[in-house]
Formats: structure tokens, sequence, C-alpha cells
């Protein structure tokens, strides 16, 4: 049976190790060891991606989740109000995706003590997913065998299933001005930042529709105040679930910026917009959702099927093949410091896995 108590200690546990992204030795230390103690073969790609293998009957099932958090996600104080999980409010809580791969091992702990027959697993934890799915996009698929699954990294409870999710594309700019002292001759300058503001009042931002948005989230540029600034330099992005409305937005990015190149001949303005992932859909009649309802169904629950507006390492595996869906693990408000997760909503993601690997 699925252990609640067992559950939670490995949550918090896990949640007490840092793994901010780029900084994953520690976790995957101590999953290395949790798997290998639960009978799985575990390898690691090139990448470090965590590979493990458990034999059993029948088709391979993927579970994955991934391993980093976003900052601030240091010195967690993980802290348990009833059936809710909380940091102590100056941190992320690390449910997203610690409650993911808390989920995983509660599953496996079940199958080996039931001694219950099984399908074979694959599971993988990956590296620097927070910030562009980094591991997934280096994992060594040569190493997989699995054709569908689940991914245990979507907000709300376990029946909270992501069958669509958008496309992205990272858009970066860098605009070099001209340096000049604010105060004895600024008309000797040319502001980046003027120029950065003048292209951000003419680029398609925000909700842009139901499935398409965009943004520029961070800006840094200039030195000093009494220095008219030479550079800026832009972070943004354009997702969409269509990827004709993606194209049409990214060609407006080009335009606003040859534009502005053109507006501002002493300046140097440059662009870059990169596809870090593709759009997926998937429906209701296919193997991988129907498998994902039958297991839900065992719990008396029904699948809720959703759109997303945000990408997770589902869009890579089902890119190179893999139909491994989103499912809620149980945390709410990621990558803020009033995350929580429901205690409840978690052991249920683990009797959800548990009956996934029933078949």
């Amino acid at each position: 049976m699925v252990s609640k108590e067992r559950l939670l200690n490995t949550l918090v546990e896990l949640i007490k190790i840092d793994s901010p992204s780029g900084e994953e030795d520690a976790i995957d230390q101590e999953l290395t060891s949790r798997l290998q103690s639960l009978g799985c073969q575990v390898r690691h790609d090139s990448y470090g991606n965590i590979i493990a293998n458990l034999t059993g009957e029948g088709e391979p099932l993927l579970l994955s989740a991934h391993m980093d958090t976003v900052d601030p996600g240091r010195g967690i104080k993980p802290v348990l109000e009833g059936d809710t999980l909380r940091s102590d409010g100056s941190t992320i809580l690390g449910g997203d995706c610690k409650a993911g791969i808390s989920i995983v091992l509660e599953a496996l702990n079940s199958v080996r003590e039931s001694n219950m027959t099984h399908r074979p697993v694959e599971v993988v934890f990956t590296r620097h997913e927070e910030g562009g799915l980094v591991g997934a996009r280096h994992l060594d698929f040569s190493m997989i065998s699995a054709k569908n699954g689940v991914v245990f990294d979507g907000e709300g409870p376990v029946n909270r299933v992501t069958v669509s999710a958008p496309s992205q594309n990272v858009v970066t700019a860098n605009i070099t001005g001209r340096a000049a002292h604010a105060g004895l001759e600024p008309e000797k300058g040319l502001s980046a930042i003027l120029i950065a503001a003048g292209i951000l009042t003419k680029l398609p931002l925000g909700r842009i529709d139901e499935e398409t948005t965009a943004n520029v989230g961070r800006m840094d540029a200039g030195l000093k105040r009494n220095i008219i600034p030479e550079t800026a330099f832009l972070d943004g992005e354009i997702r969409s679930r269509d990827n004709d409305k993606l194209d049409r937005i990214r060609s407006r990015f080009e335009e606003v910026f040859h534009q502005a190149s053109e507006e501002h001949p002493g300046a140097r303005i440059s662009l870059d917009i990169e596809s870090t992932y593709r759009a997926y859909c998937i429906d209701a009649a296919h193997a991988a959702t129907k498998d994902i309802a039958r297991a839900l169904n065992t719990l008396g629950a029904a699948p809720e099927l959703k759109a997303s507006g945000g990408g997770s390492d589902a869009n890579i595996f089902i890119e190179k093949g893999i139909i491994a869906l989103p499912v809620g693990i149980g945390v709410q408000s990621f990558h803020t410091t009033w995350e929580t997760a429901s205690i409840p909503q978690v052991l249920q993601g683990a009797r959800f896995c548990r009956n996934l690997l029933a078949g």
C-alpha cells in the first residue's frame, strides 16, 4: 500500500536538499541511492540526467520529473500546517518538482513492498528543466524504449492532465548606443534605454489570444545615473499552441527591431529568436490518455483534460515520439514563496502512479 507517512518524509527530505538549476549533484546522489535501493538499474547520460530501469511485464512505461528548482530555493524550511506543506515564506517550497519525484518513489516503494506484477518502468529525472527544458533537450533518447508515459510536473490534483501545450521561442536582444556624461554633454549620447523603450511600446506583448502570449521579462541597461546608457539587453519569449500564430508574432518582433535599426542608424541592434520547444496536442482517444484515464478511474476520479500556456519536459518527449503527458502533483502557486503542496493530493498522485504501474 502507499504510505502517507513515508511519502511525506520523502518529500520533506528532498525539499531540504538544495537543487537550483545547474546545481543538481546533491539531489542526483540522493535519488540515485534511493532508486538503487528499490531495485532499479541506474544510469546517467552525458548531460547527467538520471535514467533508471526496473524490469517488469508488458509494455514499458516512462515516469518522469525534474530535479532542479527555481530561486529563491536555498535553505528551504518546509512547514506542515495540517495537510498543507509550505515554506517559511522566505523561499519557494520546491514542491515543483520534488512532489513529482516523491510520487514516483512512493509508487515504486509500494510496488516493491507488495511484490505485485507491474509493467517495466523507465524513470527519467532530468536536470535544468527550469528555464528552457535544458536537461530534456540534452537527454540521450537512445537509452529509452518506452513510447508512453507520464510527466509528474503539473499544478493541481493528479486528475488534471495537460493534453495541449505551446511552442516557445526565446527572444534576446542587445542594443548598443553611445555613452556620454548626462550632465555635461547629454546631446553627444545615444540612449540604449530609450531605444529599448521605443521597441517595447511597439511589440505585441501580454495575452495575444487564448493560445498565444508574448513577454519581455527582463531588461539590463546602463552603468550609472549620470551616464547616458550605452547598452541595453532584453530577455523575452513568445508562446503559442498554434505554430502559425507563433510565426506571425515572431515576424512582428523582427519587423519592430528592423524598424528600430532604421530609425537609429548610429546604434547597433541585434535580435536573436530561438525555438526551444514545440507545441503538442494529444486527444482523448490516444493510448497514453486512455492509460491515465484507467488509472484515475480505479481511484474513482475522472480525468480533466486541459490545455496549458506553459511548457514541460513533455514537450520534448512528445517531439521525440514518446507520448508522456503531464499530470498534477498536488502543488499550487509554482515559482512563488507562497507555493504549497496538498499532502492528500500528493498521496493521490502516488496511488495513481501505482495503478499505472499495475497496467
